[in-house]
């Protein structure tokens, strides 16, 4: 008796056993439809976090970029400025510079500036001799033509000075997305929009220089800085 009811019992277990693996064999509708449901969510909040990410870092990319052209070409443009090169008695070395009345000041400025370098090829190996180079510099807006509306910043540089001072030389692009340029010279106690040295005699003390520049973001933003003029004279 006892040998037939442990086979029985046995039997009975393997039964149990058997219907719950089929039962298990496979998932019910509902559970497809909540693990679906589950998937859909996570893979949401991943593909979110993401776009959030990547969003972020083309702004972060973005904003880099757009300083750091600014940046160069303001620091350009100053050093330019500050060693402008003068001869007293010499018309042609003279300083110019101008803004078109309007809606937009559309200035240019035209100078001879000097480039200073540091050698150390000398008699005295540990001494520096320094140098420099004179020739012309002028900065002007010339329209994009892939973009309507905006400028391109125009650096004209010519490596002499020679009896036209507006003209001559190469030009590069020293910076894209300009809405507008304006230059302003101090005179004694106050601002002036116009300056021409072979009239004044005199180089202006300080230039003020306005760039409205748009960023990335399609928004037009300000850049205004001053530039103190210190004429390397011969």
């Amino acid at each position: 008796m006892k040998r037939g009811t442990a086979r029985i019992m046995a039997q009975n277990l393997r039964s149990v056993i058997a219907r719950l693996a089929r039962d298990r064999a496979g998932f019910s509708l509902l559970e497809v439809i909540v693990a679906t449901a589950v998937s859909s969510v996570i893979l949401l909040m991943v593909y979110s976090a993401h776009r959030s990410i990547m969003t972020s870092v083309f702004d972060l990319t973005g904003i880099a970029e757009f300083h750091e052209n600014i940046t160069l070409a303001i620091r350009r443009m100053d050093r330019d400025i500050s060693y402008a090169y003068a001869q007293k008695f010499n018309e042609h070395v003279c300083f110019i510079g101008e803004n078109r009345s309007g809606q937009t000041s559309d200035g240019r400025i035209d100078f001879i500036t000097t480039d200073f370098q540091s050698e150390s090829i000398s008699l005295t190996p540990k001494r520096q001799n320094p140098s420099s180079d004179i020739y012309e510099v002028g900065y002007h807006l010339r329209p994009d033509r892939e973009v309507p509306g905006l400028h391109q910043l125009m650096r004209r540089s010519d490596l002499h000075y020679d009896d036209n001072p507006l003209e001559g030389g190469d030009e590069d692009v020293l910076l894209d997305n300009v809405v507008d340029c304006r230059f302003e010279f101090w005179l004694r106690n106050d601002w002036v929009d116009k300056w021409d040295s072979r009239e004044a005699k005199i180089h202006p003390q300080a230039v003020r220089t306005t760039l409205r520049v748009k960023n990335y973001r399609g928004v037009v933003e300000d850049f205004v800085f001053i530039s103190y003029v210190n004429p390397v004279n011969e």
